[in-house]
């Protein structure tokens, strides 16, 4: 990819989220507030008027140039929490993800059963979301469907420190590479979106890889198993571009 466009739709992802939005990494992301998924109709916040939410509807299009995603992320242990509305894994090794010449800290990643964004109108078994945040508390996440298939190493230790209970955590030793959990090719789609649980606050900067990884069989029964049903349904674009990169 080549850092070759300068478009106004691609610059709006790099504005700055509103500053609630960081305190939402933990509010929403962590859950605290009474909601569940199987009524979204009365989610509160920005989830029922907001003009641009997430997730979407994702379809093939023509590539364009869009900034390269870099990770640097080491292995090491972390704490995976079961806050009653996902699983959250935060690293208590820092790691970083790069858009081009924007630099984010990786606060934590969590999954959902079944995918929230769905491609060609396909629905994945899961999906992982890696919650990013720059200095200035601008959000991006790094999206990534998980298909059926191979089993996933980084999941396996996951899943080997699965809290049985809401509220329980449970620490990954000697640790996880979440590398493994992010497949080769970084082409992605890119659009401007909000947090997907309540208060579903917007201005967040969305990138959904378009190549899934995979996981066994077993591994997304477990996964499924201890999320239950933990996606938001689809929302309308409103006259946003979504936009393909390679």
């Amino acid at each position: 990819m080549r850092l070759l466009f300068a478009t106004a739709a691609v610059l709006a992802l790099a504005a700055s989220a509103p500053s609630a939005e960081v305190a939402q990494i933990k509010g929403s992301a962590e859950g605290g507030e009474h909601w569940t998924y199987s009524d979204q109709a009365h989610w509160g916040g920005e989830c029922p008027v907001g003009p641009g939410q997430s997730p979407v509807a994702l379809t093939a299009a023509a590539a364009m140039d869009l900034p390269d995603i870099v990770t640097a992320y080491a292995a090491g242990p972390g704490v995976f929490l079961n806050n009653g509305h996902t699983l959250q894994f935060t690293p208590g090794t820092p790691g970083r993800t790069t858009i081009g010449t924007d630099i984010y800290d990786l606060a934590q990643f969590h999954f959902h059963s079944r995918s929230e964004h769905t491609l060609n109108g396909k629905a994945y078994p899961a999906e992982i979301h890696f919650v990013n945040r720059n200095a200035d508390g601008a959000l991006a996440v790094v999206g990534v469907l998980v298909n059926e298939g191979a089993p996933n190493p980084a999941l396996a230790a996951l899943l080997a420190a699965l809290p049985s209970r809401v509220g329980e955590a449970g620490v990954t030793r000697p640790g996880i590479d979440p590398v493994l959990l992010l497949p080769a090719d970084r082409r992605y789609f890119a659009y401007s979106g909000s947090l997907t649980t309540p208060p579903c606050s917007e201005g967040v900067r969305w990138n959904v890889l378009s190549t899934p990884i995979t996981a066994s069989a077993e591994q997304i029964a477990a996964l499924s198993a201890a999320l239950g049903p933990s996606n938001r349904m689809v929302q309308p674009l409103h006259g946003r571009s979504v936009l393909f990169g390679e």
